[in-house]
């Protein structure tokens, strides 16, 4: 089973965040996203795949980390899903394929489970959704029919996952995989999920699935920290996201907030903000 982590986006709903990093190398609980996907993908087996790369491809690389079987396909311009068709060469099959801004846990043997009862060209996995902010699926039972515009009200919506016959892969021409679908009248059937499921679009939602990833984890930290953060013992640091290389003296208090890593911080008393080499700018909007 080889996948593929659609990793290139620009992430604009999530700035000022997305300035300083990609969405897939946004850590929950102080571990890159993109790196949580590839432990998954690794436990279940999958352990050869490909990552679309093209706003700030050093730092999605780096949050990778060292690893076999892994190939980095850097875009130019972003295709969208198209890029999904580069992996032709090297599948069979089947190809799973992920997005790599939001997190999950990847009901793979329900997906092979749904794969083998049929001859489908492809399967998605749906979630209820009642916020309506995210694209509507229309189904029938398991199967897929269409997808519309965000509306009102509840219904169902793509989680983020789906496995792709190869057929399904070679007819995919736009860069939304659900117009090729439909436009090539794709048979795709419906897996529902009901598990975790985190948004990190903007950085207030980005904010909260931290501390949703480190409850379902049973962490009780107080904060969610990256590697080589320091703090010190005179300051007061209460749930708050501190991303990479951050430095807080004596004299700071933060509560609520987010640090973008790579600073130095004294002498400050912060509630809900974002701290930046930039500057700082509301959290909560």
């Amino acid at each position: 089973m080889k996948f593929f982590i659609l990793a290139g986006g620009y992430g604009k709903r999530a700035e000022p965040l997305s300035l300083f990093k990609p969405k897939p190398a946004f850590p929950l609980g102080g571990i890159p996203l993109i790196s949580l996907l590839l432990r998954q993908l690794r436990a279940l087996g999958c352990a050869d795949g490909f990552v679309n790369l093209h706003y700030l491809p050093g730092q999605v690389m780096a949050a990778v980390g060292p690893g076999r079987g892994l190939h980095f396909i850097e875009e130019g311009e972003l295709s969208g899903s198209r890029v999904l068709r580069q992996a032709l060469p090297f599948i069979s099959d089947w190809l799973l394929a992920i997005n790599g801004d939001t997190y999950l846990e990847i009901p793979l043997a329900e997906l092979l489970h749904r794969a083998a009862d049929g001859d489908s060209d492809g399967i998605l996995v749906v979630r209820r959704d009642d916020s309506g902010r995210y694209a509507r699926l229309r189904c029938a039972g398991d199967d897929f029919l269409e997808s519309s515009e965000p509306r009102p009200g509840p219904g169902l919506m793509y989680a983020g996952v789906a496995l792709f016959r190869k057929r399904a892969v070679e007819r995919i021409d736009e860069a939304n995989f659900f117009t090729s679908i439909q436009s090539r009248r794709l048979r795709f059937k419906t897996v529902l999920y009901d598990g975790i499921w985190l948004d990190i679009g903007t950085p207030a939602s980005y904010f909260e699935a931290n501390w949703q990833y480190m409850a379902h984890g049973a962490d009780r930290r107080d904060c969610a920290v990256s590697d080589n953060v320091e703090i010190s013992p005179q300051a007061r640091v209460e749930r708050s996201v501190l991303w990479e290389n951050s430095r807080l003296g004596p004299g700071v208090h933060l509560s609520e907030c987010i640090v973008t890593g790579n600073l130095e911080l004294d002498n400050a008393s912060l509630r809900g903000q974002i701290i930046s080499r930039q500057g700082i700018s509301p959290l909560f909007l």
